[in-house]
């Protein structure tokens, strides 16, 4: 399961490098659409879009390095109960903080190699490990699956600021559904909506990428 894990993340950010690789500055200015919690600040460009996932990346070794003897306190979906409002002005800043005065090209470079060091350090990593997961203790394994949500989801924020098709693999997508029918559970009843059986379609708008009627919905902001 583990190794499973750490491929289908591999597979999820070797994709949004690609992307990354070949944008044009142009493009990396381009804003997503994405809304700030208080929406008088500007959206993310691209560029902080990047900032955001090289420091989602970080986090594993932020756990990893944090090692502890703590009880495991969150799994994938609890990882995601804590309150937008709390959690997104934090990860606004985090965002500008990674890319400080980087240029696009220096961003590309430096999401590729945090990346790349961090496939490196959960592959050598014991998945019962128990280290800081930001909103408390988490096992490593399981902190990895909200790694590919994180990817997944902000892949989808990526190539509609693009216009592009979505390029999540299968295993992705189906992480990030697992994980998002667990948290409707917990953050309200029932099942998903009938017309979002597909797993696609139930990411993209349980993580509120596209519109739905249900109230329960969005999950995610």
């Amino acid at each position: 399961m583990y190794e499973s894990t750490v491929r289908t993340l591999s597979e999820e950010l070797n994709s949004l490098d690609r992307i990354f690789d070949g944008l044009t500055s142009e493009e990396w200015a381009t804003s997503t659409r994405l809304i700030p919690v208080d929406e008088d600040l500007p959206h993310w460009t691209i560029l902080e879009l990047a900032g955001h996932l090289e420091f989602a990346m970080t986090m594993v070794d932020t756990l990893i390095d944090g090692e502890s003897d703590e009880e495991p306190q969150l799994d994938p979906a609890g990882f995601y109960l804590v309150r937008r409002s709390d959690v997104a002005p934090i990860a606004y800043q985090h965002a500008y903080q990674t890319v400080g005065r980087r240029s696009a090209s220096q961003m590309r470079e430096s999401f590729s190699t945090t990346c790349s060091a961090t496939l490196k350090r959960v592959e050598d990593a014991s998945p019962d490990l128990v280290g800081p997961a930001f909103f408390g203790p988490m096992r490593l394994d399981d902190f990895l699956v909200t790694r590919v949500v994180e990817a997944v989801v902000h892949g989808l924020d990526l190539t509609q600021a693009l216009g592009r098709e979505p390029v999540a693999a299968p295993s992705g997508i189906a992480a990030t559904a697992a994980v998002l029918d667990e948290l409707l559970v917990r953050r309200a009843t029932g099942q998903r909506p009938a017309d979002l059986s597909d797993d696609r379609h139930w990411v993209e708008a349980a993580a509120g990428r596209v519109p739905h009627a249900d109230q329960r919905l969005p999950l995610l902001g």
